[in-house]
C-alpha cells in the first residue's frame, strides 16, 4: 500500500508552486493586510481633514461628504477582510480535505486551489515530510513483504513439523526455553493424561505429575550445553503395572549455543522388555524341564551299561523307568512345538465336521484305566443328539484329553470327575464341561493357570507336570478354533472348566 496509485518509485507529492495555479489569488493574505492598511490609512486621514474642517468652519456638506466617505472606508475594509478570511478558510479546508483523505486511504493528490503566498513555505515543508514519511513507509511495506514471506515460510515449516509429530506413534513433548510446554502429539496426551488445549504454554510442572520426569527434562533445558542428545530409560508403576519407556531428550540450541528448548520423545519398550523376559523364562522353564528326564534316563542307562543291574526285574524296571522318562520327554517336546506353531501361525489344520460327542467318549474311553486305577470315578454325560462342529479333531482330542487328565491328576482317590456336552443356542457355541470335586485352585493362583511352565506350589505336591498342557488347551480352543476357554475353582472343594467351540453356522 502506497500514499500514490503507482508503486515507490512514483514522483513525489507535488510541490505548492506546482501544483498552484497561474497567477497570485486577489485575496491573498498578505494583500488583504496591505489593502486593509491602505483603507485604514486612508480613513485616519480622511478622519483627520474632517476634524480640520469642522474646525476651520467647514461647510456642512462637506463634512458630511468627509465622514460618509470615512465610513464607507471602513466598511470596505472589513469587507476585504472577511473575505481574505474567506478565502484562507477555503484553501485551508481544501487541504485538510486532502490530509484527511492520505489518512483515511493512504494516497494524497496535488492541491487543486491557489495556495496563498504566506503558506507557501508551510506546504512546502509539509510536503517534504510527507516525502519522507513515504519513503519510510514504502520501506516498511518491502520489509513487511519479506517478513510475510518469511512468516508463510515459517508457518509452513511449523505444520509440517506439527504433521510429522502427530504422525509418531511415541509420545513426542515440545518444551520452550522458559520450560513452557508448547507441542504435544495426541500419544502424548493419553501417556500423561490432559489436553494439549489446556497444557499449552504452561509450565511443563503444572502439566506433568510425575516429579522425577519433570526433573530430567528440567535438566535437559538447563544442563550441559553440549550435550544435545541424550538417552536414558525411565520407569513408573501406572496402574498396577509397571511401564518402561528408552526417553530421547533432544536440546534445540541456536548458532551461539543457547538452549532454545527441549524435544522428548517417549519409546515405550515395556512390551519388549516382558517379551524378552518371557523368553528368557521359556529358555530357563524348557531346560529345567528337559534336564529331569535327561538326568534320570542317563542316570539308569549308566546303571545298565556298567552292569548294576543283575535281575532281569530290576532291569525290567530301570526300562521302564527309561520308556516313561522318555515318553515324558516325548509329550513335552510335542506341546513346545505344538504352542509354537500355533503362535507362530504355521499350525498345519485338518479341519472337518466332527461330533464332539464322539470325542469326548473316545477320551474318557482312553482315560478310564487311569482314574479307575488312582481310585477316582469318571461319569460321562454327553447329550442327546448335539450338532457337529467345523474343527480339527486331533486338537479338539488332546484338548479334552489334557483337561480332563489334570482333573483326574488332582483329585484324590474316592473323588469324581464329570463330562458334560451341551449347546448354547444364544451365543451359538458347544460346550463341553469338565467339574471335579478335587484339590481346587486357590485364587492368586486361577488367573495364571494358563501361563506357560505356570505350577502351583500345592500342584507340584500332588502330581508331576511340565506347566504346559492347559497353556496348549488354551491355544487350541481360543488361538485356532475362535472359541472361549473359561474356569472357575473353590480351594478345596473343586474345579469347573468350560470349554465353548462355535458352532457350524449356516
Amino acid at each position: 500500500m502506497s500514499f500514490f496509485p503507482g508503486s515507490a518509485a512514483a514522483g513525489v507529492w507535488p510541490k505548492p508552486e506546482r501544483a498552484a495555479p497561474s497567477g497570485t489569488p486577489l485575496f491573498s493574505m498578505r494583500r488583504t493586510m496591505l489593502l486593509t492598511v491602505a483603507l485604514l490609512l486612508a480613513v485616519t486621514g480622511l478622519a483627520l481633514l474632517s476634524i480640520v474642517g469642522v474646525i476651520r468652519r467647514a461647510p456642512l456638506v462637506d463634512q458630511y461628504v468627509a465622514w460618509a466617505a470615512c465610513g464607507m472606508l471602513v466598511c470596505l475594509a472589513i469587507v476585504i477582510l472577511l473575505l481574505g478570511r474567506y478565502m484562507t478558510q477555503r484553501t485551508l479546508g481544501h487541504i485538510e480535505q486532502q490530509l484527511r483523505r492520505l489518512a483515511r486511504e493512504d494516497r494524497l493528490e496535488a492541491v487543486q486551489t491557489s495556495i496563498p503566498d504566506d503558506l507557501k513555505s508551510v506546504m512546502a515543508a509539509l510536503c517534504d515530510y510527507v516525502d519522507q514519511v513515504r519513503t519510510r513507509f514504502d520501506a516498511l511495506c518491502l520489509q513487511r513483504k519479506e517478513l510475510d514471506i518469511q512468516m508463510r515460510l515459517a508457518d509452513a515449516e511449523r505444520q509440517h513439523s506439527e504433521a510429522v509429530i502427530f504422525s509418531i506413534s511415541d509420545a513426542v513433548l515440545v518444551i520452550n526455553p522458559f520450560g513452557e510446554l508448547v507441542l504435544a502429539n495426541t500419544a502424548a496426551e493419553r501417556l500423561f493424561n490432559f489436553r494439549l488445549s489446556d497444557g499449552q504454554r504452561r509450565p511443563i510442572e503444572r502439566v506433568l505429575e510425575d516429579r522425577s520426569l519433570v526433573t530430567l527434562i528440567k535438566d535437559a533445558r538447563t544442563g550441559d550445553e553440549h550435550a544435545v542428545r541424550r538417552q536414558v530409560e525411565y520407569g513408573a508403576v501406572r496402574e498396577g503395572r509397571t511401564e518402561t519407556f528408552n526417553i530421547t531428550l533432544s536440546t534445540l540450541v541456536d548458532a551461539e549455543g543457547r538452549s532454545q528448548g527441549v524435544v522428548a520423545v517417549f519409546h515405550d519398550v515395556t512390551r519388549e522388555r516382558e517379551i524378552a523376559q518371557i523368553k528368557t523364562d521359556f529358555v530357563s522353564a524348557v531346560s529345567h524341564e528337559l534336564r529331569t528326564p535327561l538326568s534320570s534316563i542317563k542316570a539308569y542307562v549308566e546303571m545298565l551299561v556298567d552292569g548294576e543291574a543283575h535281575e532281569e526285574k530290576t532291569r525290567r524296571e530301570f526300562y521302564q523307568i527309561i520308556q516313561a522318562e522318555t515318553d515324558r520327554l516325548q509329550r513335552l517336546i510335542s506341546n513346545v512345538l505344538n504352542i509354537s506353531r500355533i503362535e507362530s501361525g504355521v499350525m498345519e489344520l485338518h479341519r472337518e465336521l466332527i461330533q464332539p460327542n464322539a470325542v469326548v467318549r473316545d477320551v474318557c474311553d482312553m482315560i478310564l484305566p487311569q482314574a479307575s486305577s488312582k481310585g477316582v470315578g469318571l461319569e460321562s454325560d454327553p447329550g442327546e443328539a448335539l450338532p457337529e462342529i467345523w474343527a480339527d479333531r486331533d486338537l479338539i482330542h488332546q484338548a479334552v484329553l489334557n483337561v480332563v487328565g489334570n482333573a483326574i491328576k488332582y483329585t484324590h482317590k474316592g473323588g469324581r470327575v464329570r463330562v458334560r456336552t451341551s449347546v448354547d443356542h444364544g451365543s451359538g457355541h458347544f460346550v463341553i464341561a469338565v467339574a471335579d470335586n478335587g484339590m481346587g485352585i486357590r485364587a492368586q493362583d486361577l488367573p495364571r493357570i494358563f501361563d506357560k511352565f505356570y505350577r502351583a506350589r500345592e500342584s507340584t505336591a500332588v502330581a508331576r507336570g511340565t506347566g504346559l498342557g492347559l497353556n496348549l488347551v488354551k491355544h487350541i480352543v481360543e488361538t485356532v478354533h475362535q472359541g472361549e476357554i473359561s474356569v472357575t475353582s473353590e480351594h478345596g472343594v473343586g474345579t469347573v472348566m468350560v470349554l465353548r467351540l462355535p458352532l457350524l453356522r449356516n
